[in-house]
């Protein structure tokens, strides 16, 4: 469950991305870097949009957010996108040329199968491949919660953590990840699965 203050909801269930490395190696070992040292854990999935995506990569603690954004070594070289998006395709967002560091996102159909095609820092990093109906239990409570675009609370999260969240309590979070290493004969070329529990 979350910690004292921190937004939370009832719905903590599984899902596994598998990351496909031969896609987008700079991608999946940043994004392995990131399950590796607990970056993730905690974090509220605060932008959500029916039918395109969930946005998440703003780490709890603002202290621990901003060692990953400073100096230009932060930001990711883009990488082509090898593989169309499709429902539950994990991507980094970015805003521009060589823009990737922690921000990523779950596209979801319809609208977010067409993303990444010519947006440089949208490239196919993986996809769910199991519990995919936990984000669309997310989407669902998020719908049912009422609230408008939220999308606004980057900002603030990255300046203040998961407290700028306090007026939004139903927003779901991740509760924590880890990494596993996938059998080969899932998935050749991916050496590593992400699973993240909400």
């Amino acid at each position: 469950k979350g910690s004292r203050g921190t937004p939370s909801s009832s719905i903590f269930r599984p899902f596994t991305i598998l990351l496909n490395a031969s896609l987008a190696p700079l991608g999946v070992r940043r994004v392995s870097k990131l399950v590796r040292t607990g970056f993730l854990d905690g974090q509220i999935l605060y932008r959500v949009i029916p039918g395109f995506l969930v946005q998440f990569g703003v780490a709890a603690d603002p202290t621990v957010h901003a060692r990953w954004q400073r100096g230009e070594k932060r930001r990711l070289k883009d990488e082509p996108n090898r593989m169309p998006f499709r429902h539950g395709t994990l991507s980094f967002a970015g805003a521009g040329t060589d823009s990737r560091t922690s921000h990523l996102f779950v596209a979801l159909a319809p609208n977010g199968v067409r993303l990444g095609r010519g947006t440089p820092h949208e490239a196919t990093l993986g996809h769910v491949v199991s519990g995919m109906e936990t984000w669309e239990r997310v989407v669902a409570n998020y719908q049912k919660s009422g609230y408008k675009d939220t999308g606004t609370l980057q900002g603030p999260l990255v300046q203040r953590g998961n407290a700028a969240a306090a007026a939004y309590p139903l927003l779901d979070r991740i509760r924590a990840c880890h990494m596993e290493v996938a059998p080969r004969r899932r998935l050749a070329g991916s050496p590593s699965t992400e699973e993240f529990s909400l």
